[in-house]
């Protein structure tokens, strides 16, 4: 468990901690490394895959694309794909996490993208998992009106799951 004060320990849950660390421990198990594709998060995943002395080489590199700009830019979401369907969208999330994998070293990527606190639906966040040599998973959650903090610790929480169930 990580209880550096220098870390983010103090404000996550003890379960999602200990999630981090079985994530990490079993992706270094397996020779396997990380990607992360970040909208609502603002960078929370990688910081978090990043806290955990000994297996946070399991982390590759991560993508913060906080607007639409970036996300095209930096992951190669179709501009036409973000402006039909948002960017809170299952094929952005897909697009997103496909374009992680596509842009690193890196055998697993989970993307997160959502409405952490305004927006048509607060609250909603879509994931998307993409491994080498298969099939990119989605996650469609509505955690309602939490606000910001609440929501983004659970969209921790969900990556975190979804990468595990990926290894």
């Amino acid at each position: 468990m990580v209880s550096d004060a220098e870390t983010l320990s103090p404000a996550l849950p003890t379960e999602l901690e200990k999630q981090t660390c079985l994530l990490l421990e079993r992706a270094c198990e397996a020779g396997v490394t990380l990607a992360t594709a970040e909208s609502c998060t603002g960078g929370l995943l990688a910081s978090l895959l990043t806290d955990v002395p000994g297996v946070a080489h399991a982390f590759e590199r991560g993508f913060v694309t906080y607007t639409d700009e970036a996300k095209a830019d930096m992951l190669g979401v179709p501009k036409e794909m973000l402006e039909s369907e948002g960017a809170v969208s299952k094929p952005v999330a897909i697009a997103m996490a496909e374009g992680a994998l596509r842009n690193s070293n890196a055998d697993i990527a989970v993307s997160i993208t959502g409405f952490a606190d305004s927006g048509d639906e607060p609250g909603l966040v879509h994931f998307a998992s993409a491994r080498t040599s298969q099939p990119t998973i989605h996650r469609e959650a509505h955690f309602g009106p939490r606000g910001r903090g609440a929501t983004r610790v659970e969209s921790l929480r969900v990556a975190v799951e979804m990468m595990l169930e990926r290894l």
